[in-house]
């Protein structure tokens, strides 16, 4: 298998780690890959984005949740999407509300960056709600996850959103208000998938430049 990867993506880590939780890691050879590349990604994933998987017999496979749902099938142990049709929509319905915080994290981090009169500050607004309304809602389920258990896909896909939290709005005080998220999340990064899987600053780039808008808990 073939993981055409990046550096930095909350949807990348997410398949890394499962790969890593189920054993399947020692079979897959990880290509960084520049979504701008349009002659090695495009014609893996006519969107020209990342994560996408190579595999045989079947050829590329994308988005992560797609990726994650192939990778679950793949490997011998406990299943991290339940067969039990109750079960499986819960966990879907979270990792689509982790990967909702995913995406807004990176919407809001894009905006933030551009110059200050460029910046269209409903959109940054609208983001930092849907930060806040979707830690506080992972907060409420947080509390029923076991951390000795195998993780399941929700409890990935939030880890990875976690993650990218944690490495681009390092100053965010979001734990006061979501004790049980950050209890499991201080729990869930000490296994060896979460350290194995840390994002950094793609070699060789200087880091990013500050946001214009700094991260904040918005209060209404």
């Amino acid at each position: 298998m073939r993981l055409h990867s990046s550096y930095t993506s909350p949807y990348v880590r997410k398949v890394k780690i499962l790969a890593h939780e189920t054993g399947l890691w020692d079979g897959v050879k990880e290509v960084y890959t520049n979504p701008a590349d349009e002659e090695v990604l495009r014609p893996l994933n006519p969107l020209g984005k990342i994560p996408a998987l190579e595999l045989e017999g079947v050829g590329a496979v994308f988005d992560s949740r797609v990726i994650c749902e192939a990778l679950d099938r793949l490997h011998r142990g406990p299943p991290r999407i339940p067969a039990d049709t109750t079960a499986r929509l819960m966990v879907l319905r979270t990792q689509a509300l982790a990967d909702g915080l995913a995406d807004a994290a990176n919407l809001r981090r894009n905006e933030a960056l551009r110059p200050d009169a460029q910046i269209y500050h409903p959109f940054i607004d609208r983001q930092d709600l849907a930060i806040k309304h979707a830690l506080l809602a992972l907060n409420r389920v947080a509390g029923a996850w076991n951390s000795d258990d195998p993780p399941l896909l929700d409890q990935i896909a939030t880890a990875a959103a976690l993650g990218y939290i944690r490495f681009r709005y390092e100053r965010l005080e979001w734990r006061a208000q979501c004790p049980d998220l950050a209890r499991w999340e201080q729990r869930f990064f000490d296994r060896p998938s979460a350290l194995l899987t840390e994002p950094i600053n793609p070699p060789g780039r200087p880091p990013p430049p500050p946001q214009t808008v700094p991260p904040h808990w918005p209060t209404e």
